[in-house]
């Protein structure tokens, strides 16, 4: 199973998200125009805090802060991936 840890944890930047691979391969990657926003996961009642990375209206990235007392920066499979599951209403 791919809980995408690894791509959190790499110390080198080796390992990258797919949603920023294409970006990047597409020539629209922007960190700086990336918002974050701060959220609870529904998944299960464990609480995690995700972030959100918002780049052009769309999801691009999920990660949870480091100093975060439940998560410390870890996420399961549901909580970083699952946002490819989310539509954008606005």
């Amino acid at each position: 199973m791919y809980c995408g840890n690894c791509v959190e944890e790499c110390p080198t930047g080796a390992l990258s998200f797919r949603s920023e691979f294409e970006l990047r391969r597409a020539g629209t990657w922007d960190e700086s125009a990336q918002t974050g926003t701060t959220t609870v996961c529904a998944y299960c009642g464990v609480g995690c805090n995700l972030t959100l990375h918002i780049q052009d209206n769309e999801i691009v990235e999920v990660t949870s802060p480091h100093d975060n007392p439940v998560t410390h920066g870890n996420l399961c499979i549901k909580g970083r991936f699952g946002y490819q599951h989310v539509q954008n209403r606005g």
